[in-house]
């Protein structure tokens, strides 16, 4: 954490020094309690970054889990990893996953939940979070992270986009997806920035594909964002209503687009509508970001280049990277390794 850095959220803020001191509270409460697997379900907030690197210090393997799983895809994510603790929310849900109130932890304004785990589960040695896949269907894949992972890919974030003078970055994606996490929390800190994290539902976010594009821009404009995290389609519908008559973003630097492919015609449309569109490539296997357009390296039509600490090869068609190979899967024996085969 860069002693510039703040937290934003909705009616509250925190400095640097305000949110070192809410972190090492909690750290050390959790070390103390030693839960075998601490799971995580709450609106984006400050109550939730607080928690993310207070597990990180305390080592204690973190599951941010998004609200909009269905009970089931919950229900197996806490029981795949033997989750016996958790920081939610809606209490609803902790109760139907079979976790009962605890009280309040001093440090964390989120309810805190335990429940005997059914099983001991054997993680990769050195987990620290276990990103889940976040469709909306099907079984959940638990991707087990390291901590230096994480931090390798906020500072390659953070030389990337060093000339690009972000000073506060927009949450608009839920922080439980792994590209906000990582992007939008983690290297906006480490850079000094400050990280505007109001809840999702005042921003025009809602679910797993709820989007109001007209209420998001106009967050970005309250909020004085310099930068935001976009997926495809939510690009598409900004760009839209702007063409539509919608007032375009007067301060916005960069936007950054991922979670699938981006046709060159879009990033075109949204750049003369007026929002600074440039699409990167990741995976949760790398920790998120692989590669990555950027003002001064942009190529129309690539997903740019890959991010210092990522070596990028291509072996029979296929994009293989070095050097942000994960730990390995949840319920797997077979450990990652150095090299990802990314099936792209």
């Amino acid at each position: 954490m860069n002693a510039r850095s703040a937290l934003r959220g909705a009616g509250t803020a925190l400095d640097a020094a305000a949110l070192e001191a809410r972190v090492q509270r909690l750290a050390d409460l959790l070390q103390r309690a030693r839960p075998q697997a601490l799971g995580l379900v709450a609106d984006n907030g400050i109550e939730w970054v607080v928690a993310d690197l207070a597990a990180e210090r305390a080592s204690v393997p973190l599951v941010p889990l998004p609200a909009f799983f269905t009970l089931g895809q919950l229900q197996h994510a806490a029981d795949a990893t033997g989750m016996d603790a958790l920081l939610c929310d809606a209490p609803g849900i902790a109760t139907a996953l079979g976790f009962t109130p605890g009280g309040q932890l001093p440090g964390s304004a989120l309810p805190w939940f335990r429940r005997k785990a059914a099983i001991a589960v054997e993680l990769p040695p050195g987990t620290s979070k276990i990103t889940f896949t976040s469709g909306t269907t099907g079984t959940p894949k638990g991707v087990c992270l390291s901590a230096e992972q994480q931090r390798t890919v906020a500072a390659s974030l953070v030389t990337a986009t060093q000339g690009v003078g972000i000073a506060r970055h927009l949450s608009l994606l839920p922080l439980a997806v792994l590209l906000e996490n990582i992007a939008g929390v983690h290297a906006p800190l480490d850079a000094g920035a400050t990280c505007c994290l109001p809840p999702l539902g005042t921003i025009g976010v809602g679910g797993a594909t709820g989007f109001d594009p007209r209420v998001a821009l106009g967050a970005i404009e309250r909020w004085q964002a310099d930068s935001v995290i976009l997926l495809p389609q939510m690009l598409a519908a900004l760009t839209a209503v702007i063409e539509a008559g919608a007032p375009r973003p007067a301060r916005l630097r960069f936007a950054a687009v991922g979670g699938a492919k981006v046709s060159p015609a879009l990033i075109e449309r949204a750049r003369a509508a007026g929002i600074p569109a440039y699409e990167g490539y990741g995976l949760s296997e790398c920790a998120s970001v692989v590669a990555l357009n950027v003002p001064g390296a942009n190529r129309p039509g690539s997903v740019g280049r890959p991010l210092p600490h990522a070596r990028v090869r291509i072996d029979d068609g296929e994009i293989v990277v070095d050097g942000a190979g994960f730990l390995g899967y949840v319920g797997e024996h077979s450990p990652g390794t150095g090299s990802l085969r990314t099936g792209d």
